[in-house]
């Protein structure tokens, strides 16, 4: 049985890199988790630590800290998702 990070380019059809790049998705949802929650908290962090240098009249509340924070954890997990499929096909073209 083929471990999902092991994909063999060379030895599939298009159609099968899909579905391989697919099921690379599939396995990795513990490292989609681990990234936005990690990030989520760094980024909130930041901010609640930046907001409390502000004024009283300046400063956000924390829900709104917490939405951003969530959004940037939700962003760089794509890009990471995003990165690791473009060098998949990457990989897949070299090979042709």
């Amino acid at each position: 049985m083929d471990k999902a990070g092991s994909i063999r380019l060379h030895e599939a059809p298009p159609e099968s890199v899909l579905a391989q790049v697919g099921d690379l998705h599939s396995t990795d949802i513990l490292i989609l988790l681990f990234l936005i929650l990690t990030l989520g908290m760094l980024t909130f962090v930041f901010l609640v630590w930046r907001n409390s240098k502000k004024p009283p009249e300046e400063r956000r509340s924390n829900f709104a800290l917490f939405l951003i924070a969530l959004n940037v954890g939700f962003f760089a997990t794509v890009l990471f998702f995003v990165y690791r499929v473009v060098v998949i096909g990457i990989k897949y073209l070299m090979s042709q």
